[in-house]
């Protein structure tokens, strides 16, 4: 668990977004964004977005889990003052928030009409209600889920791929949102918009998700990894892998 006296003077968070600028800002500014915040996306491109999202969502609960799992819950007086019970807590936020995001997802696939396209799909034979099948970099996201709870690795490197995935998540939606408003502002939007600007948009630039962010930033940067070894290694490793996967997970447009 958590080292009792750290010795880096450096947050982990900090030295991390500094690690890889130009990747981090191209995976967080994508064309897809653009589109999404402009109401000008090809549905076929929104609806494989949409189904990719949604089993991203749910191999999430498998990570949550296992993270949780991994964690000693302290049962003295102080319990929940401890580093522990507090990862536990936003782990445990992190499940509920992620149950409701599911049941958004499916309930825009049902209102848009979109189930057969988000929810399932056809088999080789025309026939309903098989499994999406996953792309490559839900895969990739998967695989990197699994392997961060995997092989000894402390929760400190899962919940380092939890913050960064949420960290680029609300970058990449806080974009979107701020290309919405410029269009706006010019006159180019009218009505309330499709349903990415009526519903997804603010769903992920509200301020109860930046705070689930931010409370994640604050955990990962007080457990006090030292800086230089092998632990802060790993870190750095996750988070050029999430980097790289959040660039690869929007559509081509």
């Amino acid at each position: 668990m958590p080292p009792t006296n750290p010795s880096s003077s450096k947050q982990l968070t900090t030295h991390l977004l500094s690690l890889t600028p130009s990747a981090l800002t191209q995976a967080t500014t994508h064309p897809f964004l653009s589109l999404a915040a402009t109401a000008s996306l090809p549905t076929q491109k929104l609806q494989t977005w949409l189904a990719q999202d949604r089993l991203y969502a749910l191999s999430y609960i498998n990570f949550i889990g296992s993270l949780l799992s991994s964690i000693r819950i302290p049962a003295h007086a102080k319990r929940e003052e401890s580093l522990e019970w507090r990862i536990a807590d936003v782990l445990i936020d992190a499940l509920e928030n992620i149950r409701r995001e599911v049941r958004l997802f499916e309930d825009v696939a049902e209102g848009e009409g979109w189930k057969m396209e988000v929810l399932c799909g056809k088999d080789g034979e025309g026939n309903e209600e098989v499994e999406v099948e996953c792309q490559r970099a839900t895969r990739c996201y998967k695989d990197l889920f699994a392997g961060c709870v995997s092989g000894g690795k402390p929760v400190i490197v899962g919940l380092v791929v939890l913050w960064a995935t949420e960290e680029c998540y609300l970058r990449s939606w806080r974009f979107a949102k701020e290309v919405m408003k410029k269009e706006k502002e010019g006159g180019k939007v009218e009505g309330e918009g499709d349903v990415m600007q009526r519903v997804l948009i603010p769903n992920w630039t509200s301020g109860e998700f930046e705070g689930f962010v931010r409370r994640l930033e604050d955990l990962v940067d007080e457990w006090g990894v030292e800086e230089g070894g092998w632990v802060w290694r790993e870190c750095e490793a996750v988070w050029r892998q999430v980097v790289w996967v959040e660039g690869e997970f929007w559509p081509e447009c």
